[in-house]
């Protein structure tokens, strides 16, 4: 490539940075605008150009600038512009990566650093809704990723070859992260987003998210229109969520279970899509507004992970055994028993049995299939034990006889074509 073409582009993808950044502090309306950042950007990449210690140099030079600038707006009262200052040297440092020719590591960072500059009103709002126990949660989060996996024997310490403690808490950790993410998202919202809020308790916890839509309908009467619909909106999620895990932890083995997955809850996902469509559509009045705030628990509470980790952990040692002495009968016996205690446990467990080709797509189908029935099940008798409205729990209940017969219609499918 012809040496000035390239330094042509270094120079235009080092202003390029320097008036994406410095544009958006122009109308955030700083002091340090376009223009600032521009020059600043191509100072370090011209300085590298030239000689790399003039590069690191130059570094030193504009820190002490920024340091100065502050330190004299303090002086004189002025607001010290923090934020401002650290992206003027970064934008810097970027130019150095340009002149250097990493030009996809510095426009990466260049959005970056633009994009949480510009979202500082919504981070901000984000933030103060946050709980000292969410706070708290995300640092055992990367407790357990960073401190205790590295730790763990990534080997079998059984005879049996059933428990690997390395693959166990790896489990743990996706597991956590994704309920993590759906729950503060659904903290986020409130019940204000009660569309929002089944869908996302659902994700986190669908038996939670029925007794929640329960207290609910006692609390509101006039919320008993919209109930039916939310509560299916909550199904569809928890069938959503067994399928994705099952996806998740069997996708190193190949799509053949992802597929068949697919194929079983595929139905009961349309059959409840369509319920919940048509239940809205005929009930245009719309519910009293929501009076109280979702009270699920963290995931990344101590106790959770825990008790996460000790019943999947149960789940694996028993099902290994009772495939051993029952073959998939006995498997399929402990992943319905254990979707009474969590449904999201028994769809990891079919999942890291079919990475470890311990079964096949079909006994993998039927038993996330059987997982879900149960989870189903076990919504609607939470739903009547909280509310005690029998007229409602037996519309939920015919619904999830409906959804039950689509995703039996799918295994006798299996059946008869096999998959």
């Amino acid at each position: 490539m012809d040496v000035r073409l390239l330094l042509v582009e270094k120079v235009a993808a080092s202003a390029a940075i320097g008036l994406l950044i410095g544009l958006e502090r122009e109308w955030a309306h700083k002091e340090a605008g376009v223009r600032s950042f521009a020059i600043t950007a191509l100072l370090g990449t011209l300085a590298w150009l030239v000689s790399p210690t003039l590069a690191f140099v130059q570094v030193g030079i504009i820190i002490m600038a920024i340091l100065l600038v502050n330190f004299f707006s303090m002086v004189k009262d002025h607001p010290v512009e923090i934020t401002t200052s650290l992206a003027l040297a970064l934008t810097n440092i970027l130019g150095i990566l340009v002149g250097m020719g990493d030009f996809f590591i510095a426009f990466t960072c260049a959005i970056v650093i633009t994009a949480l500059l510009s979202w500082k009103t919504e981070i901000v709002a984000f933030t103060s809704k946050l709980k000292v126990s969410e706070i708290r949660g995300t640092l055992l989060m990367g407790f357990i990723t960073a401190v205790v996996y590295p730790l763990l024997p990534d080997s079998y310490i059984d005879p049996w070859n059933i428990i690997n403690p390395r693959s166990i808490w790896f489990t743990v950790i996706i597991v956590s992260a994704l309920n993590f993410v759906n729950y503060v998202l659904l903290r986020q919202l409130g019940m204000r987003g009660m569309k929002y809020s089944a869908i996302l308790g659902g994700l986190v916890n669908s038996a939670a998210t029925s007794a929640l839509l329960g207290q609910e309908l006692k609390a509101s009467p006039e919320f008993a229109v919209a109930a039916p619909s939310y509560f299916l909106l909550a199904d569809l999620a928890m069938i959503v969520r067994n399928g994705a895990l099952v996806a998740i932890f069997s996708w190193a083995a190949g799509p053949q279970a992802s597929l068949a997955v697919l194929v079983v809850l595929g139905p009961m996902l349309v059959v409840a899509a369509i319920i919940s469509l048509i239940i809205y559509l005929s009930s245009r009045r719309k519910p009293q507004q929501p009076s109280q705030d979702p009270k699920l628990t963290s995931p990344l509470a101590v106790r959770s992970v825990l008790n996460f980790g000790l019943l999947f952990l149960s789940l694996t040692v028993v099902s290994g055994v009772a495939q051993r002495f029952f073959g998939a009968i006995g498997f399929l016996a402990v992943v319905v028993l254990g979707a009474l205690a969590s449904a999201a446990a028994s769809s990891v467990l079919v999942g890291t049995h079919i990475q470890m080709h311990l079964i096949t797509a079909g006994p993998a189908a039927i038993a996330i299939y059987f997982a879900s029935v149960v989870g189903l099940i076990e919504n609607v008798v939470i739903f009547y034990i909280v509310t005690r409205n029998r007229q409602i729990c037996l519309r939920l209940a015919l619904f999830s006889l409906l959804i039950v017969l689509a995703g039996g219609a799918a295994i006798a499918l299996i059946g008869l074509f096999g998959l």
